[in-house]
This record gives structure tokens, C-alpha cells and sequence, in this order.
């Protein structure tokens, strides 16, 4: 006999935990239509004003962003999660650096090769969306320091704060391992498309863990940073620099290269600089699987103070009201 005919109490247990997840989705939800309602609302104005919809496009848009998700949208869900209780305690582990170290170098692997399968997969059934084209095309022509401030300061400490320290605080005690994963595929979900879901989905899931087990939120963002960092300055930095010699083409584009730059002997440095930073990737990423398979045995998942049956999960945690509404946003912002 099913617990729940033996137990009926059960029932309100569960309609208690779906409403909790319900109202953490609904959360996420407000933080989303906020946002983009947000600047709709500003470009229709901008629009009004006279402006074309082409100057400055880049900038405005990193702007925006910034303003609309961060400095508005972001307090406004901050205050809407005051009101949906805590639920169980993250863990307080102090670790050493050689820790670090490795969490580093694991998290160089889950980027490197994420984004390499969100690229074959994209590319396979050619599910390119415009969001990530969008974005892109912001990060490598918007001005330098609009894009530090929105992907290296802004992004990391806003969706460290909603995706981990909010999001965990209040399912954390239903178990680690549900924390973490719940954590992991709602930050992939909510960038909208195949090419970053992979590895944003992977590192959302190192963060959580991260989190569950030092209970400090701030190493989860210096670690977002660093990534960010990498990906959305230093990589746009390095072929910025290297425009004169990306624009020759031809049939023989390979000897008008060698002759640009034998022309132009300090377009050489950008190239090695370009060169070196390919290769440190790589080889942190390699150096980063090799010690995910060498400690995976230390990665363990404390149960919470409440289990939810497995039979039970699916209608509990997705089936509900409010991550409905939040899945069908993101499936759309996929398909858009």
C-alpha cells in the first residue's frame, strides 16, 4: 500500500512543499518579466523620443540591461524572496586553498567542454537562437567597460544571489543533492538557449555545491567572475586586437596573413597572446576532468530534513503552478 493511503496526513505535506517550490519558481518568473518588461517599457520611450533604434544600439542595450535586471528588477525579487520561508541550513566546511585549486581547474573543464557541446549540439540541429546571437554580438562590439560592469560585476552577484543563496536557502532541506541539481538546470534554463545551457547548467550545479557546503556566497561569485572574465573580456579582448588580421580573406588567405603580418610585426603579439590564452584553456580543462575522475569519490551529497518520496519529485518540484509558468518562459525564450 502506497504511504500516502497509509499516512493521508502526507497529502498536506506535499501540497506544502509543491507550494514552496511554486513560490521559489514564481520568484525566478518575476525576476524575468521585470526585467524584459523593464526595457521594452524603455525602448518604447526611447522611441518616442526619436531615437532610430541604431546609434549607440550596443551600448544602449548593455545599459539597459544593467539598469532593468540589476538596479531594478533584482531588488524588487530580493524583496518578493523575504516573504518565502527558509527551508533547512547550508553547511559552514572551511577548505584549503589546494581545494580551490582544484574547483578552479573543474570549473575550466565544465565551461570549456560545456560550451563545446552547446556548440556541437546547436550546430548539429542548427537551434542557434537570436538571444545568443544577440548577446554575442553585444559582448564583442559594446564598449569594453559597459561589458565588464554588466558580465564580470553585475551578472555574477545578482544570479549568485537568485540561483544560489536565495534559490538554496529555502530547498536546501529537502537534501543537498536536490539543491544542487534544481539549482544547476534552472541557471541553464534561464539564459534561453542550447548554446550556453550545457555549461551553464554544469557550473550552476559546482556553484550550488559550493555554496551547500561553505555556506559563503561570495566564493560562488569570485569563482562566477573569473569565469565571466575569461569568456566575456579577456577571449573578445584578444580577437579585437586581432581585426586587421581576421578581415583578409581570399582564396589565399593563408600567404596575405603571413604577409600582413611580416608587414606589421606588432599585429604578431595579439596572435601569441591570442595563441597562449587557447592553450591555457585547453590545458586547464584537461588538468580540470583528470581531477574531477581523481576526487570524485570526496563529492558527497548530505540528505535534508525532509525527503521527498522519489515517486513523488516530478509532481512536487515541476509539476506545480509557479515553475510551469517559469519552464514555459524559458522553453520559449529557446525556441523565440
Amino acid at each position: 500500500m502506497d504511504e500516502f493511503q497509509q499516512n493521508p496526513w502526507m497529502w498536506d505535506i506535499l501540497r506544502m512543499d509543491r507550494r514552496q517550490f511554486s513560490r521559489i519558481a514564481a520568484g525566478f518568473l518575476l525576476y524575468n518579466l521585470l526585467g524584459a518588461g523593464l526595457q521594452i517599457i524603455f525602448v518604447s520611450f526611447l522611441r518616442l523620443w526619436g531615437w532610430n533604434g541604431y546609434s549607440g544600439i550596443m551600448n544602449l542595450s548593455w545599459m539597459m540591461n544593467i539598469v532593468c535586471m540589476y538596479l531594478l528588477a533584482f531588488p524588487i525579487t530580493a524583496f518578493y524572496f523575504r516573504s518565502v520561508p527558509k527551508f533547512g541550513h547550508v553547511r559552514n566546511e572551511r577548505w584549503e586553498l589546494k581545494a580551490w585549486i582544484v574547483v578552479f581547474f573543474m570549473a575550466s573543464a565544465l565551461s570549456y567542454f560545456g560550451n563545446l557541446l552547446g556548440n556541437l549540439v546547436t550546430g548539429f540541429f542548427g537551434a542557434s537562437s537570436n538571444n545568443y546571437e544577440g548577446l554575442m554580438e553585444m559582448v564583442f562590439q559594446a564598449d569594453m567597460g559597459l561589458t565588464f560592469l554588466a558580465v564580470v560585476v553585475g551578472a555574477p552577484i545578482v544570479e549568485e544571489m537568485i540561483f544560489r543563496k536565495f534559490l538554496i536557502d529555502r530547498t536546501i532541506g529537502y537534501g543537498e543533492k536536490l539543491s544542487v541539481l534544481l539549482s544547476g538546470a534552472l541557471f541553464g534554463l534561464m539564459h534561453g538557449n542550447l548554446n550556453q545551457f550545457f555549461y551553464t547548467f554544469a557550473l550552476g550545479c559546482l556553484f550550488a555545491y559550493i555554496y551547500c557546503k561553505t555556506g559563503r556566497i561570495r566564493n560562488c561569485i569570485v569563482f562566477h567572475m573569473l569565469i565571466n572574465l575569461g569568456g566575456g573580456i579577456i577571449a573578445p579582448m584578444l580577437l579585437r586586437s586581432m581585426d586587421g588580421l581576421l578581415s583578409l580573406s581570399g582564396f589565399d588567405s593563408a600567404r596575405i596573413q603571413a604577409q600582413y603580418l611580416l608587414s606589421h610585426p606588432a599585429a604578431v603579439l595579439p596572435v601569441l597572446f591570442f595563441i597562449a590564452y587557447v592553450l591555457f584553456q585547453l590545458a586547464a580543462s584537461v588538468i580540470g576532468l583528470v581531477m574531477f575522475y581523481v576526487f570524485r569519490r570526496y563529492i558527497c551529497f548530505y540528505p535534508g530534513i525532509r525527503r521527498i518520496p522519489e515517486n513523488r519529485v516530478l509532481q512536487t518540484v515541476v509539476l506545480n503552478p509557479g515553475m510551469i509558468c517559469f519552464l514555459l518562459l524559458c522553453l520559449f525564450s529557446f525556441f523565440a
